[in-house]
């Protein structure tokens, strides 16, 4: 992806209107759903500006374990989540369903494939 594009996905995703119920700090794992034998799981910080961080920790099948941080952008269509992280080269686009006030289910949107989609549930982290 060229800046242009990262720039054009940047300003689509400032123009939506923040939905304030994503704002806050939230965690997840993916249960190896992502990468067989891998197993995700993350902490991110979701801002009332549409900018997000996130860490990622991976157990790899060798039972090694890394971290990545990342950051990026957020925004909400309707029921369509949008997220650009700055090492992607395209925006992930999630349909989504709150669970309740304190937990999200997310489902990757893209074509129907054999296997169930991608999906995962954010909780949020109730800070003390």
């Amino acid at each position: 992806m060229n800046d242009n594009q990262s720039k054009n996905i940047i300003a689509l995703l400032k123009s939506t209107n923040p939905d304030k119920r994503f704002v806050g700090n939230w965690s997840g794992t993916d249960h190896g759903k992502f990468f067989k034998g891998e197993t995700n799981s993350w902490t991110v910080n979701r801002r009332l500006d549409g900018t997000f961080s996130v860490t990622f920790k991976t157990i790899h099948q060798d039972d090694t374990v890394t971290f990545l941080e990342d950051k990026g952008y957020w925004g909400v269509n309707n029921q369509d989540y949008y997220e650009f992280r700055e090492s992607d080269e395209q925006a992930d686009h999630y349909t989504f369903l709150f669970l309740s006030k304190d937990s999200i289910h997310f489902i990757i949107n893209e074509k129907l494939q054999e296997e169930e989609p991608y999906n995962f549930i954010d909780f949020r982290m109730l800070l003390d």
